[in-house]
This record gives C-alpha cells, structure tokens and sequence, in this order.
C-alpha cells in the first residue's frame, strides 16, 4: 500500500513547487536505491512513498519542445500560398503567445491590434484575459492574411480571425488535424496544441528567463503556483538538496 505524505512536519510543505518535490522525492528514491545496491543498507524507508497529487499536473519537461524546434513548425512548404499564410498564421499564434486550441479558434478580428503589435486573448472560467505582444516575424504574415488571404477564404458573415479552406471558422478538431501534419518532424515525440502551449510556456521561463510573475500573465493562469511548475530545477540544485538531507557518511 502505497503511503501518502499530506503535509505536517515533513519537508514537503518547504517546497511550493511540486516539479521541485517531485524531482527531491525521485532523487532521494534512488539514493537509497544505491545504499541498499551497495550494501550499506538492507531496508528501504521511502519505496512507497507518494505525494499527494495537486491540483494540476506535474509538467514533465522530457516531452517539451525548444523554441528552435518549435520554430520548425513555420518552415513547410506548402503547395498553395493561400493556405500557407493561414496555417502560417496559426502555428505562429501557438508558438508565440501559447494559446490553447480553443483561445485561436475562438479569436476575432478585432483582437488583432498591428497597429501596436498585440493580440488580446478572451479570459474563460480557467484562464484569464490577456494582451500579448506579437514577434516581428507575425507582422508581416497576420496582416498578409487578414487584409489579402482572409478576404479570399471567407464566405460566411464572421468576425472569427481564423477561417479553413472552405471560408467558415475553423475548430478545435481543425487545429488539431493541422498540427498533426507536422508530426513527421518529431515523429518520436508527442505534438499537438496542448505540448506546444506546455513548451512555450516553459520556454518563456527556462530558455528566455523572463520573471515568473510576468509569465503568470502571459500564460492567463489565475495561481502562481500553476506557472512555478514549469520552472525547470538545475540537477546541480537537486544534488544539493539530496546533499544537505541525506548526506553520504
């Protein structure tokens, strides 16, 4: 049976992040995986322990993705220049501002701002409202889409931003289907909207080191703890911690 650690005294409560005790706990695991290995002792005292899980879910930075990979993603050739200015469109606002499948296909027209390079994204029950900066590199492709592309796709009476092939607005299954084509790049690996949002997000702090609390906003999450769990702890700072708790004598 597995035992469950829910505060108290223990050392837990020392550490707001739970990537950071997660990382702690599976670290001093295999410390007495090694005392046991090389016979210094004979029992095991925390095999089966668990941390109790927390309201969202560990981020697990294995299966993230670089800004560099990521980057990939706008690169494909594709065989009409209409559709490749609208999913270039696209890719690029999962990339840069890490929308959720369901923020991009909800966008309007209006929340393009090229004027002052921003994007305002809609708050929901889960995610709160935002204006995000766009990157160079969108301008030219969002106002080639909206004032040219946009104006050739459409057939229906929309104010939504992203239109398919067929003029009407695109949905989360379209999103989806879209990113699933680009999947030969990493053919290994798990891609789809919700890992490239997980990696933008833990790009923002880990690669481009911009400040937690800033991160907060651009993410829309409405607790900081939810934007700590992306903060990648160095193996040096976990060796420290196994160090100061469970020294080799």
């Amino acid at each position: 049976m597995n035992t469950e650690v829910d505060g108290g005294t223990d050392k837990k409560k020392d550490y707001q992040n739970s990537d950071t005790k997660s990382s702690i706990l599976g670290a001093v695991k295999k410390y007495y995986d090694f005392l046991i290995d090389s016979g210094f002792r004979n029992d095991h005292p925390c095999k089966t322990l668990v941390l109790n899980k927390s309201r969202n879910k560990d981020v697990i930075h294995e299966d993230l993705f670089t800004c560099s990979e990521l980057e990939l993603l706008m690169e494909r050739d594709e065989r009409y220049e209409i559709l490749r200015l609208k999913n270039q469109t696209l890719i690029s606002i999962l990339i840069y501002q890490g929308l959720t499948a369901g923020e991009v296909v909800n966008l309007k027209l209006r929340a393009i701002d090229l004027d002052n390079g921003t994007i305002y994204v809609k708050g929901s029950k889960k995610i709160t409202s935002r204006h995000l900066e766009l990157v160079p590199r969108q301008y030219r492709i969002i106002d080639k889409y909206i004032n040219e592309i946009r104006k050739k796709l459409v057939i229906s009476n929309t104010d939504k931003l992203l239109v398919g092939k067929l003029g009407t607005p695109i949905t989360v299954d379209d999103v989806n289907y879209i990113v699933s084509t680009f999947k030969y790049l990493f053919p290994d690996r798990n891609l789809n909207a919700k890992t490239i949002r997980l990696s933008v997000i833990s790009n923002w702090l880990n690669e481009k080191h911009i400040p937690m609390e800033q991160v907060q906003l651009m993410a829309g999450h409405k607790w900081i703890s939810t934007t700590e769990k992306y903060k990648l702890v160095p193996i040096q700072e976990q060796r420290e911690l196994i160090n100061r708790f469970h020294p080799i004598k």
